[in-house]
């Protein structure tokens, strides 16, 4: 017996249904054979070329990401585009891809609960689909917490709203869900991490005595590659397959 694509796909699928991800989402295996063997596996948040050669490195057959290629539709297999020269290079190099994302992202091992789990926020629940909440150890000001996150996160992190703003309740929707904040106003938090804020709510939700941190959508995102990673591998050892599963060291933007 011997791991493959397809038995990686379906234990996926047990941690994050690929039935409750949305409809215009691309989930599950995307690229390869559902019945090649697996022997190494990368984890990471994007597929991007350096991932590809990463993988390759370390002699992985399988790519888990949570952003899906072939997000949307394509008409051609050229590598005039970014998207294209990946593809391209994955197919040549013999090289499967699954992806698990806004299935993934309403899960215990979602961006947004991990980074709570680095914040060590207490009472960590989610409330919705893609809100997560939780108790600061302590009360702090807003000023400090942008600090503490950016510290975490190791990636820089902006302030919307009131530096002295009180905080004991911190909300989490990693990713593009800065929409949620009222959401999480009215569920008793006093500010919302997120990966992407628009300016028409950062102006609302100061408005409303309400702070929302901007951590950019890979520093709300990257945080879940060691532990879906850790879960794999472990999930692996438990039925005894010799697989071993890397999470990708790889930053796009560079040292931050």
């Amino acid at each position: 017996m011997f791991a493959t694509v397809g038995w990686i796909e379906n234990l996926l699928d047990e941690l994050a249904p690929m039935e409750t991800a949305e409809s215009y989402d691309n989930v599950g295996a995307i690229i390869g054979r559902r019945d090649a063997e697996v022997t190494k596996i990368l984890v990471a948040l994007d597929c991007t070329l350096d991932v590809v050669r990463e993988a390759k490195e370390v002699g992985a057959e399988l790519i888990v990401t949570h952003h899906p290629l072939l997000f949307h539709a394509r008409k051609n297999l050229l590598e005039e585009d970014a998207e294209g020269r990946i593809l391209c290079e994955m197919v040549r190099s013999h090289l499967s891809l699954i992806a698990a994302h806004t299935n993934l992202d309403q899960t215990e091992l979602s961006g947004s609960a991990s980074c709570a789990r680095l914040l060590n926020l207490q009472n960590i629940r989610k409330e919705t689909n893609y809100l997560f909440l939780g108790e600061l150890e302590k009360p702090m000001k807003a000023e400090e917490l942008e600090q503490k996150i950016s510290n975490a996160l190791s990636f820089p992190v902006r302030r919307y709203g009131s530096g002295d703003k009180l905080v004991s309740t911190l909300a989490i929707a990693g990713g593009a869900d800065d929409g949620d904040w009222q959401t999480a106003q009215a569920l008793g938090a006093q500010a919302l991490l997120t990966g992407e804020v628009r300016h028409h709510n950062a102006l609302a939700a100061s408005m409303s005595d309400f702070v929302l941190f901007d951590g950019g959508h890979y520093g709300t995102e990257a945080p879940l590659v060691p532990f879906l990673a850790e879960y794999l591998q472990k999930r692996l050892n438990d039925v005894q397959y010799n697989v071993r599963v890397y999470p990708s060291q790889y930053a796009p933007f560079g040292s931050v």
